[in-house]
């Protein structure tokens, strides 16, 4: 153990002027630092808000582009409606309507919206609502028999599952 003199030995006391400039210093880093920190977290509040607009008109723009695409398929149903009276015959009435289905079905398909595909595929409780189970010669346990409306995902993902009916 070493020996050392009191007056080698530098304890911390009031009367210490090293002790008062480190206190100051440190209340100024404090105070420095307290800045700081109110400066961030306002800049941070004001990123949220910003990016939360820049979501709300993103969302705004996606809604009208895909309003604007079904556009074309409400004014040839109304059109329809229009003549649907005074159509002499139902064949082109239907040709009418297929025509609409069609452009609809292409509006939705390029806002990522895809029918799920029922015909002759096997139950899939992801995918399909059943709604009835029958007994169906022939047919394999499973299997889809009937769709009632028709399912959708969205960018992959089940909006809504068809409604079928399936083989027992």
């Amino acid at each position: 153990m070493s020996q050392h003199s009191e007056e080698e030995i530098e304890t911390f006391d009031d009367t210490n002027p090293f002790a008062e400039d480190t206190e100051l210093q440190l209340r100024q880093e404090l105070a420095q630092s307290e800045e700081k920190l109110a400066y961030l977290s306002a800049e941070f509040e004001n990123y949220k808000r910003q990016t939360l607009r820049r979501l709300d008109e993103e969302r705004a723009r996606a809604k009208r582009r895909v309003l604007e695409e079904i556009f074309p398929a409400i004014d040839n149903f109304n059109l329809a409606l229009q003549h649907a009276g005074t159509a002499k015959d139902v064949a082109t009435l239907k040709v009418g309507l297929d025509f609409i289905a069609q452009q609809l079905e292409t509006a939705l398909k390029s806002a990522g919206l895809e029918p799920i595909e029922t015909q002759g595929a096997t139950f899939d409780p992801t995918k399909h609502d059943a709604l009835e189970e029958l007994e169906i010669e022939g047919a394999d346990a499973g299997t889809i028999i009937e769709e009632t409306q028709r399912g959708y995902t969205l960018d992959g993902q089940v909006l809504r599952p068809s409604r079928v009916k399936v083989a027992r």
